[in-house]
């Protein structure tokens, strides 16, 4: 949900939302977080492979790097 979405809802629906969001015990947030973070990912390595067909497995992962972390944080871990 981006703040545009969040700033638009009303509040009384905010505060339950955030009620509900609350009651989920922190290592089930971590797990959801954690899947929705793999499912991007996968989306991602779609994305790539349909735009480079035949691109390597460590292209790809390359390709991922590159578009989520920024390009000094790239070249101090992976130099490249």
């Amino acid at each position: 949900m981006d703040g545009l979405e969040w700033e638009k809802m009303p509040e009384d629906v905010r505060q339950e939302y955030l009620k509900i969001i609350r009651r989920i015990p922190p290592s089930k947030r971590m797990e959801a977080a954690a899947e929705l973070s793999d499912m991007v990912r996968d989306m991602m390595a779609a994305g790539i492979r349909a735009a480079n067909p035949g691109i390597s497995d460590e292209d790809v992962f390359k390709e991922i790097v590159k578009r989520t972390l920024p390009a000094d944080l790239v070249k101090a871990a992976y130099g490249w």
